[in-house]
C-alpha cells in the first residue's frame, strides 16, 4: 500500500483539504493519506521544501509526496527512485533536489493529481508529456562561510514558536572543530550562545538554547517559550557563528 504525503498552504480550517482527499479516495483505494502540514505561510515555498525533506520515504515502497503551495499553470511530476513527487512548476522541484534527473520529470495540467497518482501506480507515468529543461528554477537559501564565521538564514518556525535554520550539524562540526564559537541573531543584542546544546531540557524553564533537530538542522527554541517572539524572527533572520 502506497502512502500520500499531503502539504499546502490551504491553512488547517480550509474545506480544499476535504476535498483534496475526497478527489484522492475516490479514485484510489489502496491508498494511505498521511497529512504532514496545512499550514504552510502562502506561497511560502522554501517553508514548504523544508518539511517536504523531513518526511522519510520508503525507497522501495512507491510513496508520494503532493505539495500544493504556490500558483503556477502546470504541474511537475518527479520520480525519485521509487517515489513519486507532485509539485507546482514554481521552482520546488529544485529546492528539493540538487541535480533532479530531467528523464523521469514529466509535466501535468493543474488539478491532475488523482490522475498522475493512478498511471503512476499502474506503472505508465512515461505516457505523461517530458517536461524536458523548462522548468522554473529556484534556489534554497544559502549559508555564507567564511574562514572565521558563519552566516545560516532561519528557514523554517512551528507552532510553538522553534527555529530551523539552513546549518546542518556535519557543516557547523566542519567548521568549528575543537576552536570555541559565538552564536547570536542578528539584529538581537543582549543574547549570545557559545554551546550547542544536546536538550532544550538542559537548560531552565524560559531561557533560550540552540540544539539540532533530529533531521540535522540548527534549532533556536526556548524551553517552555517561544523564542521566534521573543527574538522577533522574520523572514530574512540569520544567526552568525563566529570562532574565537
Amino acid at each position: 500500500m502506497s502512502i500520500v504525503f499531503l502539504i499546502s498552504d490551504f491553512q488547517s480550517d480550509s474545506y480544499k483539504i476535504g476535498l483534496l482527499k475526497h478527489g484522492i479516495l475516490s479514485k484510489l483505494k489502496n491508498v494511505d493519506i498521511i497529512d504532514i502540514t496545512h499550514n504552510i505561510r502562502l506561497n511560502n515555498t522554501i517553508e514548504a521544501a523544508f518539511v517536504a525533506r523531513q518526511i522519510q520515504l520508503t525507497d522501495n515502497q512507491g510513496d508520494i509526496v503532493v505539495i500544493r503551495v504556490g500558483k503556477s499553470r502546470r504541474l511537475v511530476v518527479y520520480q525519485h527512485l521509487l517515489n513519486l513527487y507532485i509539485l507546482p512548476d514554481n521552482g520546488l522541484l529544485t529546492m528539493l533536489f540538487d541535480n533532479p534527473d530531467l528523464k523521469q520529470v514529466y509535466e501535468a495540467d493543474n488539478g491532475q493529481e488523482t490522475q498522475v497518482m493512478e498511471l503512476f501506480l499502474q506503472g505508465r507515468l512515461n505516457e505523461l508529456k517530458s517536461a524536458g529543461e523548462s522548468l522554473s528554477i529556484s534556489y534554497n537559501k544559502q549559508v555564507n562561510i567564511n574562514r572565521d564565521f558563519i552566516i545560516s538564514e532561519v528557514l523554517f518556525w512551528d507552532q510553538h514558536g522553534n527555529c530551523y535554520f539552513n546549518l546542518t550539524r556535519d557543516l557547523f562540526e566542519g567548521f568549528v572543530k575543537n576552536k570555541k564559537y559565538n552564536i547570536r541573531i542578528q539584529h538581537y543584542i543582549g543574547q549570545v550562545f557559545s554551546q550547542v546544546s544536546n536538550s532544550v531540557n538542559n537548560v531552565n524553564p524560559g531561557d533560550a538554547v540552540i540544539t539540532f533537530s533530529r533531521s540535522g538542522y540548527m534549532k533556536l527554541q526556548i524551553n517552555l517559550g517561544n523564542a521566534k517572539q521573543l527574538f522577533r524572527i522574520k523572514d530574512d533572520t540569520k544567526i552568525i557563528i563566529e570562532t574565537t
